[in-house]
């Protein structure tokens, strides 16, 4: 059924191709197109992984992350939202089990660059971080996903800024639809319907002036016509962090929900037409807090969990419903704020694209074991950049477990565990605060 979809997918852009004439850019990165799915990228499937919110200017830059299990070429193509005009282009050589990084203010410096990277092998895994004047923001890149994507974590309160990038990196206009639910209801967004998304550009739409104060905002972008990829950014006078959409499923995990010395909220979306009964366990170094909140929630009124409730170090969390919901948790700090989706899924082999030590940075790898009774053995390995040799590390049942990675000139990571778990970094200093996903590598099928 899943390559059927694919197939199917794929074939109906093709066939729209057919009727438009062919613009004279970049390749269509259509190879390693996947739109199914709840959320998770995975790097064994994908050879094309599209990155909407990297960016260079004056003020700040953006570094992307590349790892590989084989050697690979990575080729990055960053559009030009101008008719005509040839996207830019470069590369990265990763050998063997490797990494690479490229700052994109070496091949183009012009402000916002969404674009795409495209593989010749793999398994492999992007990022994006961008830091500087007043934002530290990181998280994987996209390979799949749903043609309905959901933003769980939205915030326009008073100082606050919320915007919404529509990516279309393919060679045919695009459509969307954007509609939201917040502490309210359902909200009017009328003028948002059928936008307009043309070939090879993107469009933001910025929400602090459209939907003023309000405090629990989801935000869904379904698409009408042709594929986008869009993502989001929160943001207050000193700090931002983008964070890619998600889909649907019934059980959500966040390896960190939140660090020392920050507040932090989770915030569940019910898309569907009824009541769903959602139950939120949090896991602590102590142990696990099972059913720390319990709630229904309807589908015009996201449930917002505050994880002040629990106050102490670092949180990570599990959303459980019994019908598909969407989950993200929001971390708030001094001069700080992290946005994260929840996995949607565990797997064994997890790739961390991008994960390097910055000057006067923190950097933390988070490990979760809910899935067992028994102790997980992980064994985390740097990629890229010399670096010592892997760390086998011990992830105990209910308890996240943080590995330091500071130190180093690595400029990846792969994470190997002896059973399914899910994996996420952080990355704190002057800059601010971030919280990515790693990358799953799927298992390999069973003949």
């Amino acid at each position: 059924m899943r390559r059927l979809l694919v197939l199917a997918a794929v074939g109906a852009i093709a066939a729209a191709a057919f009727l438009i004439p062919a613009p004279e850019l970049a390749p269509e990165p259509l190879q390693g197109l996947v739109l199914e799915g709840p959320g998770l990228s995975s790097p064994e499937d994908a050879s094309i992984w599209y990155c909407p919110w990297a960016q260079s200017d004056a003020s700040r830059d953006s570094v992307f992350g590349v790892v590989s299990l084989a050697e690979a070429t990575a080729a990055f193509t960053l559009p030009v939202a101008v008719p005509g005009q040839a996207a830019d282009t470069a590369s990265v050589s990763v050998t063997g089990r490797g990494a690479g990084t490229l700052a994109l203010s070496e091949v183009a410096q012009r402000g916002d660059s969404p674009g795409f990277v495209e593989f010749d092998g793999g398994p492999a895994a992007v990022s994006v971080t961008v830091m500087g004047e007043g934002v530290l923001a990181a998280d994987a890149c996209v390979s799949s996903g749903p043609q309905v994507w959901h933003f769980p974590g939205g915030s326009t309160m008073p100082g606050e800024h919320l915007t919404l990038r529509i990516f279309n990196p393919f060679p045919e206009a695009a459509k969307v639809t954007v509609t939201g639910v917040s502490d309210i209801g359902v909200e009017a967004l009328g003028e948002l319907e059928n936008l307009a998304v043309g070939a090879r550009s993107w469009r933001d739409v910025e929400f602090e002036s459209l939907l003023r104060q309000r405090q629990n905002l989801v935000i869904t972008v379904t698409a009408v016509g042709g594929v986008v990829v869009p993502a989001m950014v929160l943001g207050n006078e000193a700090d931002e962090d983008w964070w890619p959409g998600v889909g649907e499923a019934t059980e959500w995990e966040f390896p960190v929900a939140r660090v020392t010395d920050t507040d932090g909220y989770l915030v569940v979306h019910n898309p569907g037409l009824g009541s769903v009964e959602v139950t939120v366990d949090l896991f602590t170094t102590d142990g696990a807090i099972i059913e720390a909140f319990t709630a229904t929630v309807a589908p015009e009124a996201p449930a917002r969990f505050d994880l002040s409730a629990y106050p102490g170090d670092s949180l990570g969390a599990r959303v459980t419903a019994s019908g598909p919901v969407a989950a993200g948790v929001v971390a708030v700090g001094e001069g700080e704020v992290a946005v994260m989706p929840g996995a949607a899924g565990q797997a064994s082999t997890w790739l961390l694209p991008g994960l390097r030590r910055l000057p006067l940075h923190a950097a933390s790898i988070w490990l979760l074991n809910t899935s067992s009774e028994e102790s997980i053995s992980a064994t985390v390995s740097p990629l890229g950049g010399g670096g010592l040799g892997g760390e086998t590390v011990v992830v105990a049942p209910g308890a996240p477990r943080q590995v330091d990675v500071t130190a180093g000139g690595a400029e990846g990571f792969l994470v190997e565990a002896s059973s399914p778990l899910t994996v996420a970094w952080s990355v704190r200093g002057p800059s601010g605060l971030a919280f990515a996903l790693a990358s799953p590598v799927a298992e390999p099928a069973e003949e």
